[in-house]
């Protein structure tokens, strides 16, 4: 007769295993933080090339917040997408990222930085305006870096 107890007790020791390694996973938190940074990065250039509506719409997750200066918050991506159309294209918005972090967890992160948003007066004059900008970002399903709080604010004249 076999004993049905050791393909047992084995299968559920590989199980543990491979839970346990799965959860104990170390997180490379330089790792993490330079590829947030790359991605802060990529998204300031992706809105000098394309705008920054198209930008904040292919970085920012649906659920975003976004928190302007001297206005109500702005719920959701596709809100946000569209008072930034609604506001134009004629201008270009840039920034760089200063500082940030990353969760422990590895999933959650945050950059702050400077904004540089330029633009034409009706003279045909080039004025620009720098700011503070934090964004807060979360990982997708997908393991990509999304802002999901987006705020800032100019700096004083």
């Amino acid at each position: 007769m076999m004993n049905l107890k050791s393909p047992i007790i084995f299968f559920l020791f590989m199980c543990f295993l491979t839970i346990t390694q799965a959860c104990s996973k170390e997180i490379d938190m330089d790792k993490e933080l330079d590829s947030l940074f790359q991605t802060d990065m990529e998204f300031s250039e992706f809105s000098v090339e394309n705008g920054a509506a198209e930008a904040f719409k292919m970085y920012l997750m649906e659920k975003a917040v976004q928190l302007p200066s001297g206005q109500n918050p702005i719920l959701g991506r596709d809100k946000i997408y569209e008072d930034m159309i609604k506001a134009g294209s004629d201008y270009t918005l840039s920034w760089e990222p200063q500082d940030g972090e990353v969760s422990s967890s590895g999933d959650m992160g945050y950059t702050w930085g400077i904004y540089t948003l330029s633009f034409q007066i009706d003279s045909g004059e080039n004025q620009s305006q720098q700011g503070k900008y934090l964004n807060v970002w979360e990982k997708d399903v997908e393991g990509n870096w999304r802002v999901i709080i987006d705020m800032g604010n100019q700096n004083p004249n």
